[in-house]
């Protein structure tokens, strides 16, 4: 039995001195128990062969050295903490942040190589196995994320959805649903959902799993809107019998047939039935500009040029060591517009001399003349992009101000890009005037403190201080902003003007019109100011027009929530590159987009 125990394969498993012929024998390297037959070795050969090939078999001297601190590790008995030790539960947390975080495979619990690094950074960690940690942690974990997000809801005075869908491997395709709502005046961006649309993702497919997920939350009396990438086959589940019967429509039908996006699904017939649902305003911008490029000629050959520029130099080591101290050029992303931009900018900023000295084709003299007037036409757009795609920020007041403000923008005379200006004016007004007409997003400018009424003309300026007011009358003020207020003493009547008793009389001093009233007369906050921090300071000043923010200023202008979801998923998002279950996958992303909320 000794010259048994001599084999080297007996230095890897603690194995109980008793004279029974077979017994268990614990892996030092994880945490699997397995039994054996004192007289072979194959299984525990087979074993460390199968989970652990990257350790040496072979005993010698030098090997012996380099094993012996982590060999006497393992080997030293160290109490493991129990369950309900909070240094165990604070850990376990930590370990499914990480996990979910990096969106790594569960199987890491398994890992000979994890099971090494915990024994010699904290051997008293009980390392959960990996159904343990699937089952119970990560569960544990959706759940409070879960009822969290249930309180979110029960608590918003409204909530607005996001959803759209990203192609995967072998036709798959996986659905994303963020919600946004205000609580407490905080603009919050949670996950609901991230699921595969298995097989051929149909709008009954998709119509299926967005019930699902309203339905999870108790949500659909609370939802004010919903908002997609002008996407098709999202599109044509809208048009199916469940959604909201006050639908409207308001698509780009044909215009999206291509997806400016790259992974996106596009299809536009889904957008009529969703409760108020919203085009993606930034999809929209993203067209007129596309439109606009196609229409000019002249502007695609001087890009065209500015492309071929860019990649000699990211590809040339002689360019890049030329240019080693110029600015970098811009890579080129083939789905978004404003990368031409910001290569045109990149070129332009490098030395003119050191520029003509590539072995590419020059930029002429008026090829720079138009590039900065390109520059100068598409800067505001990139900048609205920019602004109605920011992140926990309130974007549907900036709609409308940002429509106009294009306007206005283009119609500067360009005396080097006349066909684009002329073919960007066109589509400015195809693609973007129906959401000038859009009452979310006039209501939301006007209850927007830094706007109000200042980009209307008088008379609809009149119209939405009329429809103000009708909103602020049937409005219920919540109970802890309820206020004593003034009620004027009843009219008397009149005996000696009789005929006035039948005039409608105005109510000049009622709580509700005193409100609009002195909201709209006051002076705008500064831009740079936060509109809900404005409300949140002055909601007892304006009970009425405080809650009715909360409706429309949570309301997403464009569908970037849900596609940032699937950028910071990184590849991730593609369960089967890291061998993650669909299960797993869209467990892992709701507590990864969630984490915040705890």
């Amino acid at each position: 039995m000794s010259k048994r125990r001599a084999s080297v394969i007996f230095e890897h498993f603690d194995i109980p001195d008793n004279a029974q012929a077979v017994c268990k024998a614990k892996c030092k390297h994880c945490p699997v128990e397995m039994s054996f037959n004192r007289k072979a070795t194959s299984n525990l050969l087979n074993h460390m062969k199968r989970k652990h090939a990257s350790v040496p078999l072979e005993s010698t001297s030098s090997q012996a050295k380099q094993r012996k601190p982590l060999l006497s590790a393992l080997t030293t008995p160290t109490e493991k903490w129990s369950s309900t030790d909070p240094r165990q539960m604070q850990a376990d947390r930590a370990l499914v942040s990480l996990v979910a975080g990096k969106l790594l495979p569960v199987s890491l619990v398994q890992s000979s190589l994890f099971y090494a690094f915990m024994q010699e950074t904290q051997p008293a960690y009980n390392i959960p196995s990996r159904q343990h940690f699937v089952h119970s942690l990560l569960r544990e974990q959706h759940t409070l994320l879960h009822n969290k997000l249930q309180e979110h809801v029960k608590s918003a005075q409204r909530v607005c959805l996001t959803v759209a869908l990203r192609s995967g491997k072998k036709a798959s395709a996986y659905m994303g649903v963020t919600g946004h709502m205000i609580i407490n005046y905080a603009l919050k961006t949670v996950l609901f959902a991230c699921k595969r649309v298995k097989g051929k993702h149909t709008a009954d497919s998709i119509l299926k799993h967005y019930e699902q997920t309203v339905a999870a939350y108790n949500m659909s009396s609370k939802i004010a809107s919903v908002v997609m990438d002008n996407a098709s086959t999202v599109g044509q589940a809208c048009d199916l019998p469940g959604f909201h019967p006050q639908a409207q429509a308001s698509q780009d039908s044909s215009d999206s047939e291509s997806d400016l996006d790259g992974d996106s699904v596009s299809d536009d017939s889904l957008l009529e039935s969703l409760p108020q649902h919203e085009s993606c305003f930034a999809h929209s911008l993203q067209l007129v500009v596309r439109d606009g490029l196609k229409s000019s000629s002249q502007t695609t050959k001087v890009l065209a040029k500015v492309s071929s520029i860019v990649a000699y130099i990211r590809e040339s080591t002689t360019a890049t060591d030329l240019l080693e101290e110029q600015p970098k050029t811009q890579a080129a992303i083939a789905t978004r517009w404003n990368s031409q931009l910001k290569r045109a900018r990149s070129v332009l900023s490098i030395d003119k001399e050191k520029l003509d000295s590539l072995d590419t084709a020059p930029l002429t003299a008026r090829d720079r003349l138009i590039l900065k007037d390109f520059i100068s036409i598409t800067t505001p757009f990139e900048e609205v992009e920019d602004r109605i795609q920011g992140d926990r920020v309130v974007t549907a007041s900036l709609v409308i101000p940002s429509i106009r403000g294009i306007k206005r923008h283009l119609r500067s005379p360009s005396e080097y890009n006349s066909k684009l200006v002329t073919a960007l004016m066109s589509s400015t007004e195809k693609h973007l005037s129906k959401y000038e007409d859009r009452t979310p997003y006039q209501r939301a400018a006007v209850l927007d403190p830094r706007l109000k009424l200042c980009c209307y003309e008088s008379d609809q300026s009149s119209r939405l201080k009329e429809d103000l007011l009708t909103l602020a009358s049937t409005f219920t003020i919540d109970s802890h902003l309820q206020v004593e207020e003034y009620s004027p003493p009843p009219c008397k009547k009149s005996c000696i003007f009789p005929f006035f008793e039948d005039e409608p009389q105005v109510d000049v001093t009622s709580p509700h019109a005193q409100e609009v009233e002195t909201y709209l007369q006051e002076p705008c906050i500064p831009y740079n100011q936060d509109p809900l921090a404005f409300w949140k300071g002055n909601q007892y000043r304006f009970p009425r027009l405080s809650q009715l923010a909360q409706h429309y200023l949570c309301i997403p202008a464009s569908s970037a929530p849900v596609q940032r979801l699937f950028s910071t998923a990184g590849k991730g998002f593609h369960p089967e590159r890291t061998r993650l279950s669909d299960s797993n996958f869209e467990t892992l992303m709701f507590i990864k987009a969630n984490s915040g909320l705890v």
